[in-house]
């Protein structure tokens, strides 16, 4: 579940940045650093979510050793992102 929350907001960032921005990169994490230069979400948010993306990479690939109090952490403290970028991203749209 973990994994394919992070999946759908940078897959949703991804789509945002290509259509409304011009970007044309391959990389999740540059298209969430576009939506915030690009006001759509706040700092905060992208900074969690660019970590997000490198952490679901760890997961999903299994780069190395998954610290599994790591992953507790995470799922602890990083939840509340995904309904803030959910809120930033409706708010985003209403004002188009």
């Amino acid at each position: 579940m973990f994994e394919n929350a992070i999946q759908a907001c940078s897959d949703l960032a991804q789509h945002i940045a290509t259509r409304d921005f011009g970007y044309d990169g391959s990389t999740a994490k540059e298209a969430v650093r576009v939506l915030y230069r690009e006001g759509v979400i706040e700092e905060q948010t992208m900074t969690t979510l660019v970590a997000a993306v490198g952490f679901r990479n760890v997961l999903a690939h299994e780069y190395g050793h998954v610290d599994v109090e790591e992953v507790y952490e995470t799922l602890q403290t990083g939840l509340t992102v995904y309904d803030t970028y959910s809120r930033q991203i409706a708010s985003w749209v209403r004002d188009e």
